[in-house]
């Protein structure tokens, strides 16, 4: 158990060895699916362990290539009038790269995924402070929303939930080392940082867990959970039930 009462904001270069870690081990359970294992449901509604890593592999395309993104975003706009603007280019991510092979998927994420994490470190400032709203205006709305914050933590967090959903629906055993406490300190800073409720003491136990406290001043509450279902619960999965009257009953994080 490790206590961090008040997780830390990351450097661009701590951001981005983290993101690298996170790319790997999402390579490695790529590695590990058999031929089966693609068609699974997954976590994601309507969405197969292929949908899933289609996503992330569009993902990182759209950094290494961020002309990808914005030709991604006008189809989307044509082809998914009655979406919203994430949803629509989700979608295009599948139209795109969901037709490709489990080994063409693999090849790519391992050709353009270190490519994005290079340009995320050395995105110019000018970029970073980019607006994401300018983007999905009606998507949710992040702690910072800017191209920095996504690079920087969305990305690898995106990564890190869908890696446990591979997990979850293949049955396969979810990795977990030091940078996986990093990830998922960063999704307490943003509750913390959007927390209005008394302040409140947040204990997640196994691994990954901590112990952190929300909100000014003494905790007067207390929460104690799994920190794997606690993930899935904040970014609005089926993970631990809460008591209707609990203070994370209905919190939620953008992953």
């Amino acid at each position: 158990m490790v206590t961090d009462t008040r997780p830390h904001a990351l450097t661009r270069r701590q951001a981005a060895d983290i993101a690298a870690t996170e790319l790997r081990a999402f390579g490695a359970a790529m590695a590990s699916l058999d031929d089966t294992d693609w068609v699974r449901a997954t976590d994601c509604s309507e969405w197969t362990v292929k949908d899933v890593v289609a996503h992330v592999c569009g993902q990182y395309e759209e950094i290494a290539k961020p002309t990808v993104l914005l030709r991604r975003l006008r189809v989307a706009k044509r082809r998914y009038p009655d979406r919203t603007a994430l949803d629509g280019h989700n979608q295009v991510q599948l139209d795109d790269l969901g037709k490709l092979s489990p080994r063409a998927l693999f090849d790519r994420l391992a050709r353009l995924g270190p490519v994005a994490i290079r340009r995320a470190r050395l995105m110019p400032g000018l970029f970073r402070r980019i607006s994401t709203d300018r983007f999905f205006p009606d998507g949710p709305t992040m702690v910072e929303a800017n191209l920095g914050y996504l690079v920087d933590v969305i990305l690898p967090r995106d990564t890190w939930m869908h890696r446990l959903e591979l997990a979850r629906a293949t049955g396969r055993v979810f990795d977990v080392d030091d940078h996986d406490y990093e990830i998922v300190g960063q999704v307490v800073r943003d509750l913390d940082r959007a927390w209005q409720r008394p302040p409140l003491r947040l204990e997640l136990t196994g691994p990954a867990g901590g112990l952190w406290e929300l909100g000014d001043g003494p905790p007067v509450e207390s929460v104690t959970a799994d920190t794997m279902a606690m993930m899935l619960h904040l970014s609005g999965r089926d993970g631990v039930d809460l008591p209707k009257d609990s203070p994370l009953e209905a919190a939620r994080v953008v992953f």
